[in-house]
């Protein structure tokens, strides 16, 4: 600055020739540990790619639309809420997207897991990828929903959004915690079992998303025998006969076929929960979904007890 004065250079003028002539400040990069390494980005994604359900609920969630989404249909199906946006570019199925169909949304993320079977380089050909492993079958799956949300978060710039967020879900686990002991009674357990058809069923265990979010709430998790990485048992009818002294939940959509079948056999009518009027049926949630399914699990399990047993 005294160089420039000498040669009467007037104030306004030297400081706008030294700020031209600074580098600017350049934020340092984003960088996300995820399957593959480290990702690392200039600047938070805007425009996001989900080939997975759990990621779209979380992006969405985050207050960002997708613009381009797998399988929507089956979303709305399976995951109903949060509601997609109006316009994304359709991928078609989660393990096969369309690759042009995606190049053409022009999008500066993808977020996809390791086991879809499409090849990380064929994205990574398109935008940055971030794989995000789900379910190992050891870690509680609510624990990892809540790290693959952060790492989200971080991505796209939605820190704050998603602090604010995981405080509200930890408030209102507590509280329906103690809504769902007080409805079903502080002696109860709950089996969260799913049909596979009327004589094949899974029961959740502790490690499972239902399950470890149940844990989160204090309510207890009654199976505690083998499960894969999803975290469920699976086995025919008999697998309950341990636990039919405690209350039952189950999951939907059913086949209206296969559910009446499952209800009106011998074994099914012998089950103390179900002599006992201790059944009910649990509106669409998707149990292996992120932090968005986990909250709305826990809402619709409280207001499920509340309102009594299936009739």
């Amino acid at each position: 600055m005294n160089i420039l004065r000498a040669l009467g250079c007037p104030v306004l003028l030297c400081a706008a020739l030294i700020g031209a002539t600074m580098p600017p400040v350049m934020a340092d990069p984003i960088e996300i540990e995820h399957e593959r390494g480290i990702l690392r980005l200039d600047t938070p994604a805007k425009r996001i790619a989900t080939i997975n359900w759990s990621f779209t609920e979380s992006v969405i969630a985050l207050g960002l639309d997708p613009v381009a989404i797998a399988d929507p249909q089956d979303y709305v199906d399976w995951v109903a809420k949060p509601d997609l946006p109006e316009s994304f570019v359709d991928l078609g199925p989660r393990a096969s997207p369309n690759l042009e169909a995606l190049r053409a949304a022009k999008p500066d993320l993808i977020i996809t897991v390791p086991d879809i079977g499409m090849a990380y380089e064929k994205l990574a050909e398109i935008a940055p990828v971030l794989e995000l492993k789900l379910f190992d079958g050891k870690n509680p799956a609510f624990e990892t929903a809540r790290e693959v949300f952060g790492k989200i978060a971080r991505a796209t710039g939605r820190e704050t959004q998603a602090q604010a967020y995981l405080d509200t879900v930890d408030q209102k686990l507590i509280e329906y915690g103690k809504r769902v002991k007080t409805a079903i009674g502080p002696d109860q357990k709950i089996n969260v079992v799913f049909f596979f058809d009327e004589s094949n069923v899974g029961i959740f265990a502790d490690t499972s998303l239902p399950g470890s979010v149940m844990t989160a709430m204090d309510v207890p998790v009654v199976y505690d025998g083998e499960v894969n990485k999803w975290g469920f048992g699976r086995g025919g009818l008999e697998i309950l006969a341990p636990y039919a002294e405690e209350t039952l939940v189950y999951t939907t959509p059913v086949p209206e076929v296969i559910l009446d079948k499952l209800l009106n056999s011998p074994i099914w009518k012998v089950m103390d929960f179900s002599r006992n009027n201790r059944v009910y049926e649990l509106p669409v949630v998707w149990a292996y979904g992120g932090v968005p399914s986990a909250l709305r699990f826990a809402r619709l399990l409280t207001e499920t007890t509340e309102s009594g047993p299936q009739q």
